[in-house]
């Protein structure tokens, strides 16, 4: 509960007020929230806490009033944990709820209940809290907990414009009991997705009501992973509202109807607007040049995102308009989509839109219609099967936030149905650039190891090239530029003192992103070769395995492991041995691993070494060819990180001759 804690330190506190709370029935769970409670029974155990009862429910019968206001349904949580150890309670002294800015809170009580059976209100110790982006936050202080007391609350509130959603029924810990469930009348009807083991939905009725149910028993909890994302990984249940029936009428919602609603305002342009951009472009200098259509696509991009300002929204929403676009040099995210699209459009170009989520959040479901998923924006390029993010500073064709690719979206295009205009939708994942553009080479000669001074040229393409540019541009200052430059250069900093180091291409400019940022140094190691009487010790574990931290706990079961975009790293290193010495170890710098299927293995590490006369060549490479990988796949990564580990501590071996 550390992050609790923290997070009250860190927030920028708007206003701090009392919360006034009302007993309210608990009409979904009337069993928990008992008039003369007591601590249950439990084994003992050395987990800090654990939930024993954790209740969601969601009601769709609203009051007009609430309906009035674009209120869509009722939330309610009731949690109950217990405290199993001195630790546990001495380490949680706030309880801290967040709620999203669409939430509003209209009921919330929590008290604790002791071992001897006295129970302590809280609710005078509690204070709703006002965030600087607007949402609002209930804190709980001086909770003053004890080893087997436990810790109960319940919260109601309301939900604004909400008709899908999601409800997670795991945590990071264990719980013994838990329950969802949503109750809307007849009228409207919902689908739901059990997710990740969790048991279907049970339907029941009552009087005009039905009743969606899911029970769970000794639900684990998961333990985050740094080689996955937590949040999809989850236990959960999606639900969303598939149709509303008035009378004989039935209203369905459909991906369809987003569709129509999501793209048509990016891509409706008027005349004048068409007159002002047709203007605007004939000013833009590229244009004079035949070029290839990618390298067109990502000049077209690289200029709006330099000449424009991207600036935040209006309080009050007014239509992004392109003459207007066009004369302040500036645009919200919504303007940048427009100009973006019109102009591709302009220069024929074919292009799509495309609505997805994030791989660390919640994937798009076909069947389940939950808008606000598909809030992140791409323009798709059909013929060359790429995208781009118009609203991303930060990113360039054919590369956009890594998290966005691999991820199910709704595809949307028009098309002439004889002269009317039609939006045409389907769902497509976001496409994954290859690999191979994601390079980063390493090359490094060693010509004495009475003075090592190593002479290194490294190069970084896709999106490796991309996050670099990212830094260097926002390196405003000499310190800076080089904490940028010691990030990437070999050797941890202790161990090398740079010497003539140069960047070239390190910042956005005309050139693609096939075209590597280039950096060349000469790093002088005086500790890397050490003499054991005839024999000499060279520590070039470091420059070949990395400096990554590779003490990594592998995910179990079925979890993936994932990583944030595919790439391959490529180490060419050549050291002069010298006279009168040979080899010891060369063995130890052979590898090879990958899981042959009987195509291109999807990931994979090699190492060779070869002598020419006096120089020693080591090649290694290390592939990524794909974002997620599961059953041998996993295995095989492990297998090369561990390999990686060794090679990092190894050290290349000279005897005398």
């Amino acid at each position: 509960m550390k992050h609790l804690i923290f997070f009250l330190a860190i927030i920028a506190v708007i206003a701090v007020f009392p919360l006034h709370t009302k007993a309210q029935i608990n009409n979904y769970f009337p069993e928990t929230w008992k008039d003369d409670p007591h601590v249950s029974n439990q084994e003992q155990t050395l987990k800090p806490y654990t939930i024993l009862e954790y209740r969601i429910a969601r009601d769709f019968n609203i009051t007009s009033r609430d309906k009035a206001d674009a209120y869509t349904n009722y939330k309610t949580i009731y949690k109950k944990v217990r405290i199993n150890t001195t630790a546990g309670a001495d380490s949680l002294t706030q309880l801290v709820l967040s709620m999203d800015t669409y939430e509003a809170l209209r009921s919330f009580r929590v008290r604790v209940i002791f071992p001897d059976g006295k129970v302590a209100n809280l609710n005078e110790q509690t204070r709703t809290v006002k965030l600087s982006d607007g949402r609002q936050a209930i804190v709980v202080n001086d909770l003053s907990l004890q080893s087997g007391c436990e810790l109960e609350y319940e919260m109601n509130l309301k939900i604004q414009f909400d008709i899908a959603g999601t409800e997670y029924l795991q945590s990071g810990l264990e719980a013994q009991q838990v329950q969802f469930t949503l109750v809307a009348p007849k009228s409207l009807q919902f689908l739901f997705k059990s997710v990740n083991g969790v048991p279907a939905v049970t339907d029941s009725t009552a009087g005009n009501n039905v009743f969606h149910n899911i029970a769970m028993q000794q639900v684990p909890g998961l333990v985050a992973n740094d080689l996955f994302f937590y949040m999809p990984q989850l236990q959960r249940v999606d639900f969303a509202l598939s149709a509303a029936i008035s009378g004989r009428d039935t209203s369905r919602v459909t991906w369809q109807d987003f569709g129509e609603e999501a793209y048509v305002p990016y891509v409706a342009v008027s005349k004048a607007e068409y007159k002002q951009l047709e203007k605007e472009l004939s000013k833009w200098p590229f244009l004079a040049h035949r070029m290839p259509v990618p390298q067109l696509i990502y000049q077209v991009e690289q200029y709006i995102k330099t000449n424009y300002t991207l600036r935040q929204a209006d309080d009050v929403y007014e239509a992004p308009n392109l003459t207007a676009i066009i004369r302040s040099k500036s645009a919200d995210k919504a303007g940048m989509v427009r100009l973006m699209t019109a102009a591709y459009y302009m220069l024929n170009i074919p292009v799509q839109m495309l609505f997805t989520s994030a791989r660390d959040t919640l994937p798009l479901d076909k069947n389940i219609i939950n808008k606000p998923l598909a809030k992140n924006i791409l323009l798709y390029f059909p013929n060359q099967q790429q995208a781009l993010a118009p609203t991303e500073t930060d990113t360039r064709f054919p590369c956009y936030p890594p998290l966005w690719a691999n991820c199910l979206a709704l595809r949307c295009r028009d098309t002439l149905a004889g002269t009317e205009s039609k939006v045409l939708t389907d769902f497509i994942n976001t496409p994954v650039p290859a690999y191979t553009l994601s390079n980063i080479t390493t090359e490094a000669t060693l010509r004495s190891l009475t003075d090592p001074a190593w002479e290194v040229n490294q190069s970084f393409g896709g999106y490796a090239a991309e996050s670099l540019k990212t830094a260097f541009t926002k390196a405003n200052n000499t310190e800076l530029r080089n904490s940028v430059l010691n990030a990437v250069l070999p050797f941890a900093p202790g161990t090398r003192r740079p010497a003539a180091v140069e960047a070239h291409n390190e910042t956005f400019n005309n050139v693609p992103l096939s075209s590597p940022v280039v950096i060349t140094s000469t790093l002088h190691t005086p500790g890397i070769a050490i003499q054991q009487g005839t024999q000499l010790n060279i520590k070039i574990g470091q420059l070949l395995g990395g400096n990554i931290d590779y003490n990594l706990a592998m995910p179990g079961g079925t979890h993936p492991i994932q990583i944030s975009f595919p790439y391959y790293q490529e180490k060419r290193v050549h050291i002069d041995i010298p006279a009168g010495y040979k080899v010891a170890n060369k063995a130890d710098f052979a590898a090879s691993i990958e899981h042959n299927t009987g195509s291109q293995p999807a990931l994979g590490f090699k190492m060779r070494c070869e002598q020419e006369n006096n120089r020693l060549n080591i090649y290694t490479i290390e592939w990524y060819s794909q974002t997620d990988y599961t059953g041998e796949d996993k295995k095989t990564f492990e297998e090369m990180i561990r390999r990686l580990k060794t090679l990092q501590q190894q050290e290349l071996i000279l005897t005398k001759e």
